[in-house]
């Protein structure tokens, strides 16, 4: 082999093999990350082995399930996403952390953001609402009935984790379910898997949509779909736009975050508003809220960062 055929580039591997390889890498470092959380679990909540896949139907029944819980989410989702985001772009892409663009950001860029993310709650209250009437036709019955089950158990599990008894399990559901929680999906939605679709497809919107698509679907709750996909392109669009993956982010963090300290005031008889009732946002907030929704994302279309500004 001469030193000529060692400088020759290697050949790009198709997208759907780069995919592949990436839901790979995840399912590993998942499995792995579970099976830590299992231990961990059990060891902290005294439950046996083979109750922990059926844990959500005996969250009463065992002592520090609060924080059992907490570390079974930590361990099974958010640090396998971070691990399998960073193995697949060191090892597959062999680029570093920083090409994903992590310059930074303006303050105002974090203010306006914070804006846009609690402004469009109410719009994206409604698309939940709408959402959750879907009716599949009469030959999916059984399917519909499965997957209003599932999601019924996801929502006692989310109460159950949002009923907080103290600022110290409220400190903990930030760490976990803000933080780590949009620190890693946004690592490995939005840095990894559009970028790879850009990059691809030199389409934005395509990398944009099928980022967020994906991003709902791992979620696997349908009468959630929509809203969740729209939230999923609106950190998609910030990225994009920024050209810092600080921002979706910090995006995300605010989503999670923000619902997580009303649910709180609202436990602690601070405020009367309970957020997760989508049925309580009239429709003339919803509106308002649309319109300061497209406001504040022209501003960030207006001001966004093209490739030859980037730093």
């Amino acid at each position: 082999m001469t030193q000529s055929d060692n400088l020759k580039p290697q050949r790009e591997q198709p997208l759907l093999a780069k995919i592949l390889i990436l839901v790979g890498f995840t399912l590993v470092f998942m499995t792995i990350g579970s099976l830590i959380a299992i231990f961990l679990f059990s060891s902290m909540t005294g439950m046996p082995f083979e109750q922990v896949a059926e844990f959500s139907k005996h969250l009463n029944e065992y002592q520090n399930m609060y924080d059992g819980v907490m570390a079974l989410q930590t361990f099974s989702t958010p640090i396998p996403f971070i691990a399998a985001s960073l193995f697949y772009w060191y090892y597959i892409e062999k680029q570093t952390i920083h090409t994903l663009s992590f310059q930074e950001a303006k303050p105002l860029d974090f203010v306006l953001v914070a804006l846009l993310v609690i402004g469009f709650m109410g719009f994206d209250a409604l698309i939940i609402e709408m959402n959750q009437n879907m009716k599949l036709p009469d030959t999916w019955k059984n399917v519909e009935k499965a997957m209003k089950d599932s999601e019924n158990a996801t929502a006692e599990l989310t109460k159950f984790l949002t009923n907080f008894h103290s600022i110290s399990q409220l400190i903990v559901a930030l760490v976990v379910v803000a933080v780590l929680a949009g620190v890693s999906e946004e690592l490995l939605f939005r840095g990894v898997l559009q970028n790879i679709v850009l990059k691809a497809t030199k389409n934005p919107h395509v990398a944009i949509w099928f980022s967020a698509f994906t991003f709902s679907f791992i979620h696997f709750q349908f009468f959630g779909f929509v809203p969740r996909m729209l939230l999923g392109a609106l950190f998609g669009y910030l990225y994009f736009w920024t050209k810092s993956l600080w921002i979706p982010m910090f995006a995300h963090i605010v989503n999670n975050g923000f619902t997580l300290i009303m649910a709180y005031l609202s436990d602690m008889k601070m405020v009367d508003m309970d957020i997760e009732d989508t049925k309580s946002v009239p429709l003339s907030m919803a509106l308002g809220s649309l319109v300061v929704t497209i406001l504040l994302l022209r501003w960030f279309w207006m001001n966004r960062v093209s490739d030859v500004d980037k730093v």
